[in-house]
C-alpha cells in the first residue's frame, strides 16, 4: 500500500516541486531583465534634463487656459535652481520638538508631457505640479486668469498621508527661500 501511494503521488509531488522552482527562477529572471541598463538610465536622465532646461510655459498655459504665476516662470528661468534636487525645506517659525520639513526630490519639467502625466485636482482647478517628493506626492501651484506675481504652494499627497491639499507656504517665493537641508 505504501509503495502504491509512493508510485501514484510521488511523481505528482515531484512535478509540483519542479513547477514551484521553475516559477521562482522565471520571476527572478524577469525581475533582472526588467531593470534598465546604465545606458537606458543615462538616456532617460538626459531626456529629463533636456525637458527641464527647456521649459514650455506658453504651451502649458494654452493647455490650462490660464496663466502661471511670475514666480514659477522665474524659477524655470534660473537653470541652476531648477536643477537642484534631493533636499528638504524646513518651515521657519515656531520651534517644535520635531520641525516640519518638506522634501523635494526634484523639480518637474514645465511642459505638456508633465502636465498630462502629473495629477490633476478637480477641486483646485487649473495649476501645475512643479516638484515631487519622489513618493507619490507633489507640490502644486495655481494658474489664474490674470498673471499673478505669486501663488500659494499646495501639497498633493497620494501616499496616504494626512497632508493632502494642505497649503505648505503662502507663496512659491517664500517656499523656495526656506532653509535647505540634505534629504535623509
Amino acid at each position: 500500500m505504501d509503495k502504491l501511494l509512493l508510485l501514484v503521488f510521488g511523481p505528482l509531488v515531484f512535478a509540483a516541486a519542479l513547477l514551484v522552482i521553475a516559477t521562482a527562477i522565471r520571476r527572478a529572471l524577469a525581475r533582472f531583465r526588467s531593470r534598465p541598463t546604465s545606458d537606458q538610465m543615462k538616456a532617460a536622465y538626459q531626456a529629463y534634463l533636456r525637458r527641464l532646461l527647456n521649459p514650455q510655459p506658453d504651451a502649458v498655459e494654452r493647455e490650462l487656459g490660464k496663466l502661471l504665476p511670475e514666480s514659477l516662470l522665474r524659477l524655470y528661468e534660473d537653470k541652476s535652481a531648477i536643477q537642484s534636487a534631493g533636499f528638504q525645506l524646513e518651515k521657519p517659525g515656531k520651534k517644535r520638538w520635531r520641525p516640519k520639513r518638506w522634501p523635494v526630490y526634484c523639480f518637474e519639467p514645465l511642459d505638456l508631457e508633465s502636465l498630462n502625466e502629473l495629477p490633476y485636482e478637480e477641486d483646485l482647478g487649473p495649476g501645475f505640479c512643479f516638484a515631487t517628493t519622489g513618493r507619490s506626492s507633489w507640490y502644486w501651484i495655481a494658474a489664474s486668469n490674470q498673471r499673478a506675481k505669486d501663488s500659494p504652494v499646495i501639497f498633493l499627497d497620494y501616499d496616504g498621508g494626512r497632508s493632502h491639499g494642505k497649503t505648505v507656504a503662502d507663496s512659491l517665493e517664500e517656499f523656495l527661500n526656506w532653509p535647505r537641508l540634505p534629504l535623509k
